[in-house]
């Protein structure tokens, strides 16, 4: 009797553990540009952080207002900068990534309205282990910097 109540805690304890996890991922700082009109490409920025003893993987993201979101990073080689796809994204455990203008962002691709400022859109992370996050997106002047201007 003891051991079924020791394998009864510990199912409890792995059932809890799991039903946490993904508070262990958190999402702060989620904002767009505006986009000029005509213009079928936007990008999404955020903090991404990982309190977990555990790494992650972001292997991808989706949004009703693009056909197509990639995840992908602004590179600088010989004096010229270039966007490349990353498929999937490492999420360090106890760490962070930041998705910023000129470094890793969310690109948005076949947008068929403009994104408009002060507007908010749905954008959802899918994380290897820790699964879908669905963010609300804000958007800000064309001419932000960050998701405090």
């Amino acid at each position: 009797m003891p051991n079924r109540l020791v394998v009864t805690l510990l199912a409890l304890l792995m059932v809890t553990g799991m039903a946490t996890a993904k508070a262990e991922i958190t999402v702060e700082g989620v904002w767009s540009r505006a986009t000029a009109p005509g213009l079928d490409r936007g990008a999404v920025y955020f903090e991404l952080e990982n309190a977990g003893r555990r790494g992650d993987q972001l292997i991808g993201v989706s949004t009703p207002r693009a056909p197509r979101a990639e995840l992908h990073q602004t590179i600088e080689e010989g004096g010229n900068s270039r966007m490349v796809h990353t498929p999937e994204v490492r999420v360090p455990a106890e760490g962070e990534v930041v998705f910023e203008p000129g470094g890793r962002h969310v690109m948005l691709m076949g947008l068929t309205e403009s994104l408009r400022e002060g507007e908010t859109f749905e954008l959802t992370l899918e994380l290897e282990h820790n699964g879908p996050v669905t963010l609300t997106v804000n958007v800000l002047p064309p001419t932000a910097m960050g998701a405090d201007d």
